[in-house]
């Protein structure tokens, strides 16, 4: 409209000459306006600035930023040589716990014999690892934000991407349970009739599954302690969890430790 209205205006200037002097000079009132306006405006176009898009805000316990943030436990506003200790100290913590338990669990089962009845929830644990395996791919991205991220504790640069990990455990995770389900249900239903069949060691396909699906565990703890040091979310949509919601984890995880060790114990 402005454009079109400076156009008339030009036309008006070049046919001045046809106009009566006091005509003349209402023209030139009329003019007037309509050049300042559109000098106004095409001022303010050119100093328009641009407007900058709005930082991305981060959330607790999502993302790299998110697990920067200060988690429950704190640990990760120590100092990296602390955090460091912290990692090794629950590794150990483990380890030991789960000595202590396995030398249990080997005490009860030869003196009650009612307790070997628990091999036949092996099928039943392998179900459960292959159905876990099978999420890795369903809810991948909620197991990458678990993934340590780049120089965690100071001491963490592990090659690959979240998402490569993620998926290789999961098929790690998938085998481990079919061959705990098929071994564990020979084993523990079919004893009489014949032995396992072997695939890897003579221990049969349970036992080397199981111990397979230990080792996996331990792999995989890196994990679980980031949840625990850097408030990472499992799922993002989730609550935050609180430390003793990490200690109760970590008795848990003893606990499977200490089964699968008794389950693969003829491989290793």
């Amino acid at each position: 409209m402005k454009i079109t209205s400076l156009i008339a205006s030009l036309a008006l200037v070049q046919n001045a000459a046809a106009f009566s002097p006091a005509s003349k000079s209402a023209l030139r009132v009329a003019i007037q306006p309509s050049f300042q306006n559109t000098s106004t405006s095409t001022s303010a176009f050119f100093n328009k600035k641009a407007i900058p898009e709005p930082e991305p805000i981060a959330i607790a316990g999502i993302g790299p930023e998110g697990c920067a943030l200060p988690s429950p436990s704190g640990i990760n506003t120590l100092s990296e040589p602390i955090q460091a200790s912290v990692v090794l100290a629950i590794f150990a913590a483990l380890g030991l716990s789960t000595v202590a338990f396995t030398s249990f669990l080997d005490a009860i089962t030869l003196n009650y014999e009612w307790v070997q009845t628990w091999r036949y929830t092996w099928p039943l644990l392998g179900v459960i690892y292959a159905a876990a395996g099978v999420t890795h791919f369903t809810l991948g991205k909620e197991y990458e934000n678990t993934f340590p991220t780049k120089g965690a504790w100071g001491v963490w640069y592990l090659p690959g991407s979240p998402q490569f990990h993620v998926q290789w455990t999961g098929i790690a995770e998938i085998l481990g349970g079919v061959g705990l389900l098929i071994g564990g249900a020979y084993d523990a239903f079919m004893p009489v009739f014949g032995e396992c069949p072997n695939v890897i060691t003579s221990a049969g396909i349970g036992s080397d599954a199981a111990a397979g699906l230990l080792l996996l565990t331990a792999v995989v703890s890196p994990a679980n302690i980031f949840m625990y040091t850097h408030g990472a979310k499992l799922p993002m949509d989730g609550p935050e969890v609180p430390v003793v919601g990490h200690a109760i984890r970590g008795i848990m995880q003893v606990v499977l430790f200490g089964l699968l060790y008794e389950m693969g114990e003829g491989t290793f």
